[in-house]
C-alpha cells in the first residue's frame, strides 16, 4: 500500500489528550487527599487504636471517592462517544443512496438502511457475510474484484453495476464509488463503498440522446428540402417551356408526319418528369395545401379500389377503421397522395402473397409520447397505420429511409421519392410519424395527422408561405 496516500487519518491527538488529562486529574487529587488525610488522623488522635480504624475508614472514603470520580468521568466519555456514534449512525441511515463497509476479506462491518433492499435482509443479518451468501457466483466475483482493484489503487474506484433489489425485484442502475480504509497507521483495515441509483438519470441521458438524432435527422431533411425544392422549381420551369414548345408544335404538324411521334415521346416523358417534380416538391413541403376537415373513415373507404388495384391480387388489403374517429385537417388530394406512396412500398416489400392492413384510431400524445415521434408536439391527432407483413427493414437504414432518392429496391424499381413524398406531406400538414419494423418481422407505419379544431399552425398559412418562391416559379406544368 502506498505510504503517500492522501486517504490515510490523522493521529488520534485528541483522545491522548483527553486520557492524560484524566491521569493527571487523579494523579493530583490522590495526593492531596493522601496529603491532608494523614494530618487529619494524627491531628484527631494519638491513640494507635484508633489511628487504624481511622485509617481503614479513610482508605474506603478514598475508593469511594475515586469510584465516584471514575464513574462520572467515564460516563461523561462513554455519553460522547455513544453521541458521536448516535450522530454518525443516524447521518448514514439517513442518506438515501447505499453506504457499506467490508473488511480486507470481503465480510460486511456494516451497511445501511438503503444497502439492506439490495441484499433483502436486516444490518444484523448482513454482518458478518460475504456477497458470496446473497448473490449468484458470477455477480459476486464482479463485486468481489471491484473490490480488490480499489484496494490496490490505494484510492477510490468509481464504476457503474446493473444490480436486482432482492427487496422488490427492481432492476437499477448503480454508479458505485469504493475507497480503502486505513487505520491511523496506513494499515488496510476495509473498503468503504457507496452506490447512488442512477437509473433514471441514463434513461433521460439516452432520451436526450434520441431526441438530439432526431434533431439532427429533422435539420437534414430539412436542408434537403430546400435544396431539392429549388432544384425542382427551377426544373419545373424548364419542363414548363418544353411542354409548351412539343404541344405547340404537335398542334401546327399535319397528321401523317413522320415526326409526330418524337414529339409525342418528348411529351410523354416531360409530364412524366413533372411527376417526379411533384413529388420531389411534396417532399420539400412546397406544394399549395387546400386542407378541410377529413373524415379519414370514409376517405380511406373511398379508396379502396384504387389502393386495391395497386396493391395487386396476390396480396390482401385489410380494412379496419376505428371507432368513434374524429375528423382530421388535412388536404384530401394530399392523402391520396399519402396513402398511394405506403400502399406501393408496402407491396414491394412483400414477396409473394402478403396482407396489407389500414387502420385508423384517435391518438392523444403527452409531452412523454413525443420522444418516440418524429418532430411531434402535443395534442390530439386523428391516426393512419399501414401494415405489412413483409421482409421488414434492418435498423441500419432506417435513418436514411424518408431521404430523396434513397431505395433499397432493384433498379429501375423505384426512384426513391415515395417515402420522402409521405415524410413532406405530414410535415406540411404538421403532423408526426414513426415506424415500427425489424427483419422478417414485416413493417408499419403510423401516422398522426392534427385533429379538425385543435390548437395547431395554421396550414394554409404554411403552405403558403412555402410555395411562394419567387415570380415566375408555378407548381407544375
Amino acid at each position: 500500500m502506498p505510504e503517500s496516500s492522501p486517504y490515510r487519518p490523522t493521529p488520534p491527538e485528541t483522545a491522548v489528550t483527553g486520557a492524560a488529562r484524566i491521569a493527571l486529574t487523579y494523579a493530583v487529587l490522590s495526593a492531596i487527599w493522601i496529603l491532608f488525610s494523614d494530618r487529619l488522623v494524627q491531628a484527631l488522635t494519638a491513640d494507635p487504636g484508633w489511628m487504624t480504624t481511622l485509617s481503614i475508614l479513610k482508605g474506603w472514603a478514598f475508593v469511594a471517592v475515586t469510584a465516584t470520580m471514575l464513574f462520572l468521568m467515564v460516563r461523561r466519555l462513554v455519553a460522547r462517544v455513544a453521541q458521536r456514534e448516535a450522530q454518525f449512525r443516524t447521518l448514514i441511515h439517513t442518506i438515501p443512496d447505499m453506504v457499506w463497509l467490508k473488511d480486507p476479506q470481503g465480510v460486511y462491518l456494516a451497511c445501511n438502511p438503503a444497502f439492506e433492499r439490495f441484499f433483502g435482509a436486516p444490518e444484523a443479518a448482513i454482518q458478518g457475510k460475504t456477497d458470496h451468501d446473497f448473490l449468484p457466483k458470477e455477480e459476486a466475483d464482479f463485486f468481489r474484484q471491484k473490490d480488490r482493484e480499489a484496494m490496490a489503487a490505494g484510492g477510490p474506484r468509481a464504476n457503474e453495476e446493473w444490480v436486482t433489489l432482492a427487496d422488490g425485484g427492481g432492476r437499477i442502475l448503480l454508479e458505485t464509488l469504493k475507497t480503502p480504509m486505513l487505520d491511523p497507521s496506513g494499515t488496510l483495515i476495509g473498503v468503504l463503498g457507496i452506490g447512488r441509483d442512477i437509473t433514471e438519470q441514463d434513461s433521460h441521458s439516452r432520451e436526450r440522446a434520441k431526441l438530439q438524432a432526431q434533431l439532427f435527422e429533422a435539420q437534414k431533411l430539412e436542408a434537403l428540402g430546400r435544396f431539392a425544392g429549388g432544384v425542382a422549381h427551377d426544373y419545373n420551369n424548364m419542363l414548363s417551356v418544353i411542354v409548351a414548345n412539343a404541344d405547340l408544335a404537335l398542334f401546327r404538324l399535319g397528321e401523317g408526319r413522320p415526326e409526330q411521334k418524337y414529339l409525342e415521346e418528348i411529351v410523354r416523358a416531360a409530364r412524366h418528369s413533372a411527376d417526379l417534380t411533384s413529388r420531389i416538391l411534396g417532399f420539400a413541403r412546397r406544394q399549395p395545401l387546400d386542407p378541410r376537415e377529413v373524415g379519414l373513415n370514409q376517405a380511406v373507404a373511398d379508396l379502396l379500389p384504387l389502393l386495391e388495384r395497386l396493391a395487386g391480387e396476390h396480396i390482401q388489403l385489410v380494412w379496419t377503421p376505428g371507432a368513434d374517429l374524429w375528423t382530421a385537417w388535412v388536404d384530401p388530394t394530399q392523402l391520396e397522395q399519402l396513402l398511394t406512396n405506403l400502399v406501393v412500398n408496402a407491396r414491394d416489400a412483400i414477396q409473394g402473397p402478403g396482407r396489407i392492413t389500414l387502420a385508423t384510431a384517435n391518438r392523444t400524445l403527452s409531452e412523454r409520447d413525443c420522444a418516440a415521434w418524429m418532430e411531434a408536439g402535443p395534442g390530439e391527432y386523428v391516426e393512419l397505420q399501414v401494415s405489412d407483413n413483409g421482409k421488414g427493414m434492418p435498423p441500419e437504414i432506417l435513418p436514411y429511409i424518408f431521404e430523396p432518392f434513397f431505395t433499397t429496391k432493384p433498379k429501375g424499381r423505384g426512384t426513391g421519392l415515395g417515402l420522402a413524398m409521405v415524410h413532406g406531406i405530414v410535415r406540411q400538414h404538421r403532423g408526426t410519424l414513426r415506424v415500427d419494423t425489424a427483419p422478417d418481422q414485416g413493417t408499419t407505419f403510423r401516422i398522426l395527422l392534427p385533429r379538425a379544431g385543435a390548437d395547431v399552425p395554421p396550414l394554409e398559412r404554411a403552405a403558403t408561405s412555402a410555395a411562394s418562391s419567387g415570380p415566375g416559379r408555378s407548381p407544375g406544368p
